[in-house]
Parts: structure tokens; sequence; C-alpha cells
């Protein structure tokens, strides 16, 4: 029998990870491997190859599902892959009925686990340890925008799923009315995801250098300070993330902090340092001094769906 041993997985549109808890190790995964999605057709086929490789094939397991995608009803369908996940079809191969949350659900959960030091501070007030009693924010950079909301209810933490991601952005600079002016006319869906993610920021390039295209998003980034477009392209993408997180703390009432994770968040450190970030995210008119109260961090872990889908364990 696993005994107290449980699955946790992280669920991505290109791959997914899975890890055991329990034993010795209490609720940190071990035993993490990842499988491409392109390598197996469905993604229990990849789950009972992870089984079959810990020997664990035949235990009645736990578990918990970070996913990339709304996660409503017995079928999810995975952002932007051609995986969906079957919670009946997990739970055959478990025999336990699988709990599954989003990604950005996981993250904020995962923040529960964290020491003070897995924060890199930002302008304004310091961050401080998540604990109940307060409530929090998180957003997600990455190839789509993740948000969900960590809120004390009855002296206990926990995670709101949210798609506030797909909100309608609203244009308020120069730049922006250009960018909206140019995903208009190309037909792009339009929504705060259109700019603030991995391919917001090509397109972004695209639509202020007049139809210039670029590979990566790291030929944008890199490119600060050496290409003036793409340094207009940063500016803008960095001030309205703050405008956003201002919105977001505001609509959450997450006084106690705001925490950026991604891997576009990582990697515009240097210019969230910025004031312009934080200018963007107070200017609220009558709540101007609230949010200059409010901590904002980048969190600097890759692990975090891991570890929040292990928190979501805890506290079941």
């Amino acid at each position: 029998m696993a005994g107290d041993v449980a699955l946790v997985a992280d669920i991505g549109r290109q791959s997914v990870r899975f890890g055991l808890t329990g034993g010795d190790a209490g609720l940190m995964p071990r035993d993490v491997r990842k499988f491409m999605t392109a390598e197996h057709p469905t993604f229990t086929s990849a789950l009972v190859s992870y089984l079959g490789g810990v020997g664990m094939q035949e235990a009645r397991l736990p578990s918990v599902l970070a996913v990339a995608g709304a996660v409503r009803g017995d079928l999810i369908n995975l952002t932007g892959s051609r995986w969906y996940i079957s919670l009946s079809g997990v739970e055959a191969v478990l025999r336990v009925r699988p709990r599954a949350l989003n990604e950005c659900a996981a993250n904020a959960l995962a923040l529960t686990m964290l020491p003070i030091s897995a924060y890199t501070p930002l302008q304004g007030p310091p961050p401080r340890l998540v604990e109940a009693g307060g409530n929090y924010v998180v957003v997600g950079t990455g190839t789509g925008l993740g948000v969900a909301a960590l809120v004390t209810t009855n002296g206990k933490l926990g995670a709101l799923q949210t798609e506030a991601g797909h909100m309608s952005l609203a244009a308020s600079t120069p730049d922006e009315r250009k960018f909206a002016e140019y995903c208009t006319s190309k037909g792009h869906q339009f929504d705060v995801e259109t700019l603030l993610s991995a391919p917001g920021l090509l397109l972004a390039y695209e639509a202020l250098s007049g139809g210039k295209k670029l590979e990566k998003p790291e030929d944008v980034t890199r490119n600060v300070g050496r290409d003036p477009v793409s340094t207009a392209v940063v500016r803008m993408f960095v001030e309205h993330l703050g405008a956003f997180a201002g919105d977001l703390a505001l609509a959450y009432g997450a006084w106690d902090g705001v925490f950026l994770t991604g891997a576009i968040a990582r990697a515009l450190h240097p210019q969230l340092i910025d004031p312009g970030f934080r200018r963007r995210m107070e200017g609220k008119a009558a709540f101007r001094r609230q949010l200059s109260e409010v901590p904002v961090a980048l969190v600097n872990r890759t692990d975090l769906e891991l570890l929040g889908a292990a928190a979501a364990l805890g506290n079941a």
C-alpha cells in the first residue's frame, strides 16, 4: 500500500511533471519526472508511464492536478494543447478521485510553503510571508496570463481560481492605443493576455514597429536599451502590468501582497524596478495611498505548480 503517499502533477501545454509527496519528505514533491505531450497520445498514457517508472502502478493514490486550463466539470481541456484531462479516467488509474485546480491557483497555494528568501522585492514596501489573515493576488506571465487570489475566510487561506487574464484591456497611453488599433485591424482577440504574455510581447513589437515580426520573446527582452522598439514594447508591457496589478489588488482586496510569477516576469526584473510599474499600479485616484502600501515581489522559483498541488493536499 502507498500509505500516506500521494501524487501531484503540473500539467502544461507542452509537458507534464509528476511527483510524489508523503513519507519522510512530507509535502515536498520528490521523484519528479517530466514527460512531453508530443511523446504521449494522452495524459493517462504519461501517467501510467510515470507510475511504472516509480513502481507505483498498483498503488491507490490520492492526487492533486495543477492544470493549464479552466477547471470545470469532469473533462478539462488544456489551453493550446491536444490533450484533455478526464478526471474519471484518472480515477480509474489511481483508484481515488483526483482533485484539480488551475495552475495559477496552484502558484498561489505554493506561496504558503515558501520562505521569505523566495521573494525578490520590487519598489515599495518589502514582501511579507504569506499567512492566514491576509489577502494576496498572484499574476503569472508566460505563454499566457494567469491570475489567482489567496483570500482569508474563517481564519484559513483559500485559493480563488480566476480567468481574470481575459478581462478587456483598457488602453490609456499612445503606445497602448496604437497596439489596440493594430490588434483590431488584424482581427486579434483583445484582452489583457493579448499584451501581457510571451506572444503578447511579439505582437506588441509587430504593432509598434509597423509590422516587423520577431521569432522569440527573448528577441524583445534582450534588446531593451539597444533597439528603440524593444525598449518601447517592454516599457508598455511593464507599465500595463503595473496598472493591471493595481486593478487586481482593488478587486480582491489584496492589501497584503501582489506576487509576480513566470518566466516573463523574471526576465523583466530590471524593468519592473522602474518607477513606471509602481506609478501605474498606484494610479487609482481615491486608493493611491492604500495601494502605495501594498508589497510587490517576484517569486524566484520554477516549481510552484507542484508545490501548490502539494499544499492543496495538505489543506484537504
